[in-house]
């Protein structure tokens, strides 16, 4: 992949201790609860921890351990950095 090329992923699928900074939050009824919690376009975030079987996962943000389930990280577009 040409460097600078964006690719697509949602925040489920980054890996362990990586981080992302955040394109777009999908459209769904949860969208506005992610957007209040500070998941907002242009934020960075990072894996920190993911429960074994697809169980929750904890993203640092800022200062913030925030865990989500799969579904809700599932909602979140970001691009790999």
């Amino acid at each position: 992949m040409p460097k600078g090329e964006f690719r697509p992923m949602t925040a489920d699928s980054l890996p362990l201790n990586k981080s992302g900074k955040i394109v777009e939050i999908l459209s769904s009824p949860l969208k506005i609860n992610l957007l209040e919690l500070g998941f907002l376009p242009g934020i960075q975030i990072s894996l920190r921890y993911q429960a074994p079987s697809g169980g929750p996962m904890a993203f640092l943000m800022e200062e913030t351990l925030l865990a989500l389930r799969k579904s809700e990280a599932a909602l979140i577009r970001v691009e790999l950095i």
